[in-house]
């Protein structure tokens, strides 16, 4: 007996240590005062978190009159998500946007800032399964800070 459970343990442990792909994009730029703002407190606070060690950072220079911006302008390691961005985000303008993409999904869009805090917090429930800090929002309306389609 002892013999059959040494043989599957490295097969269950492997299963319990598998992380979700986490990729946060933030979505802003220089004529947004709240960006300008959120960029200089929030991002250096959450940069030196454990938690922002474990994910991928994006950051998309758009101005606030501008939905995602075109695949060309976008970082390598976001194109690949354009569609899921324009979709999730509902063509909106407004800055900031953010979108947590989980395993390659958006797992929640947001529009508006979120301290280092609760962007941790959010990272800890993905990375943990626990409930998530927020209410989830899988795509945005057309009315701003609304969400269409909840996760």
């Amino acid at each position: 007996m002892l013999l059959l459970v040494a043989a599957f343990a490295p097969v269950a442990f492997s299963q319990e240590i598998k992380q979700p792909n986490v990729h946060l994009i933030y979505m802003g730029g220089n004529d947004c005062p709240f960006c300008v703002a959120w960029v200089a407190t929030e991002l250096p606070i959450l940069e030196k978190s454990d938690e922002f060690t474990k994910i991928q950072f994006s950051k998309v220079v758009k101005a606030i009159k501008s939905p995602v911006p075109p695949r060309f302008f976008l970082p390598s390691e976001v194109k690949p998500f354009k569609e899921k961005l324009d979709y999730a985000s509902s063509g909106r303008s407004g800055s900031p946007q953010f979108a947590l993409m989980v395993d390659g999904e958006v797992y929640d869009y947001f529009h508006g800032t979120r301290t280092a805090k609760q962007i941790e917090d959010m990272l800890v429930s993905v990375r943990n399964g626990t409930t998530y800090p927020f209410k989830r929002c899988i795509k945005a309306s057309d009315a701003w800070k609304k969400c269409e389609i909840a996760g």
